[in-house]
């Protein structure tokens, strides 16, 4: 376990239980939204603006070409 880890655990086995919980909530919370924190700086990063702009034509391209099919949200 780094110190880092260490010092998170100390912290959170002071804590009465729901609080605690409420803390582990919360990391969990801040863990799952880090990848979507990423793409947001991406996309809104000039130096990757031609990559997307790309990516968007060739996708319109593959919809007027009727390449695509709608999502069927539960075969996701």
């Amino acid at each position: 376990m780094t110190k880092l880890a260490e010092e998170a655990a100390k912290l959170i086995d002071s804590l009465p239980p729901d609080k605690a919980r409420a803390l582990l909530d919360y990391a969990r919370y801040l863990a799952e939204h880090v990848d979507e924190e990423e793409w947001d700086r991406k996309f809104s990063d000039s130096k990757y603006a031609k990559k997307f702009g790309a990516l968007i034509a060739e996708v319109d391209r593959e919809i007027a070409q009727g390449k695509t099919e709608p999502l069927d949200p539960s075969r996701l």
